[in-house]
């Protein structure tokens, strides 16, 4: 083998190969917050915190440096601490939405993650396939590979391995919206016991970390991808405009100003927009605060941001101080 054919060979042998289907399974990565007890997606990103009936709140923890109870020296993990409330339909759980059922249908899969409790506590695992919405798709798929892992007040690697259903014959939505789920169920009514083992219902804090989802039949070493890497896989799905100024010129009339702003990354689908503190200067004036009148199309590729300010000139300059624009193209 030539000298360039080894190197080659070399730099494929270090690039990540996407092993685990799933995204921040480290918990690197929070965006939105470190914190949230409402329920849905709201702390680290890519995992969406759910609850009904009881309460919780799920955060950002971080490890000691140095500690080796998990390997590789992972930064954060997800703690949830539970509030129970007894009822058939309450649960408590963390899931992450695989983009597209098709991922590993018909194949072996294996979920491994490392966890532990505030005392010695079950919790259930399950995968589910989901075929979107639009047209007629077919019905979801609960249940899959349910298992119950037993926590100790130590940290502790668990394995599930499952076969994944077959999708022929299946139809899928036409809002390219189906996903593959990974559950985390840490407490759920009666309602749930098919889907979790009759884990039923229980108080308790709950830590999980370094999560992976792969093809195959063994638990291979966690995944680690450059840090960039992982960060643009999660803004596929949701992003966060940092704080900028944008300069331009009042394009659409006297009184409204437009300016594109391109997305770090191709998002899944044109998001939903929040539109947080926006700010306006006129040539060498001061800034204002302004109204933001929406958008003059957006993409999965970009927003051309709207903006209004009373009494501006068609010629007149002006920058744009836009802060904490939310952009969410989530499952």
């Amino acid at each position: 083998m030539s000298s360039n054919a080894r190197e080659l060979a070399g730099y494929a042998s270090s690039l990540p190969n996407f092993r685990n289907k799933l995204i921040n399974g480290t918990f690197d990565f929070w965006q939105r917050g470190t914190s949230q007890t409402s329920s849905g997606y709201g702390s680290a990103d890519r995992w969406n915190n759910n609850h009904s009936g009881s309460s919780k709140t799920a955060s950002q923890q971080a490890f000691t440096v140095g500690q080796t109870e998990v390997p590789d020296n992972p930064k954060y993990y997800l703690r949830t601490v539970v509030t129970s409330s007894t009822g058939a339909a309450n649960n408590c759980s963390t899931q992450q939405r695989i983009e597209g059922v098709t991922t590993l249908a018909g194949q072996t899969v294996t979920l491994s993650f490392w966890a532990k409790a505030d005392s010695n506590k079950d919790i259930a695992t399950e995968f589910t396939q989901d075929f979107g919405t639009g047209g007629s798709p077919s019905s979801r798929v609960d249940g899959i590979g349910v298992t119950t892992h037993s926590l100790t007040t130590s940290w502790q690697k668990f394995t599930v391995t499952s076969a994944m259903p077959s999708i022929s014959g299946k139809t899928i939505g036409t809002d390219n919206n189906d996903y593959i789920r990974v559950l985390f169920f840490f407490e759920a009514g009666s309602d749930f016991n098919s889907r979790t083992n009759s884990l039923g219902h229980q108080s308790g804090t709950f830590d999980i970390a370094q999560v992976q989802f792969e093809k195959g039949t063994v638990a291979t070493p966690f995944e680690h991808r450059p840090i960039s890497v992982e960060l643009s896989l999660c803004q596929r799905y949701y992003n966060k405009l940092s704080p900028r100024y944008m300069a331009g010129q009042f394009l659409i009339s006297g009184e409204v100003a437009s300016q594109f702003v391109s997305f770090p990354v191709q998002m899944r689908a044109s998001p939903t927009v929040t539109y947080g503190s926006v700010q306006i200067r006129e040539n060498s004036g001061g800034f204002a605060n302004v109204s933001v009148s929406g958008n003059n199309g957006i993409s999965a590729s970009g927003i051309n941001l709207v903006v209004s300010q009373s009494g501006a000139a068609t010629s007149d300059s002006f920058i744009i101080y836009a802060a904490d624009l939310e952009f969410n193209a989530e499952l």
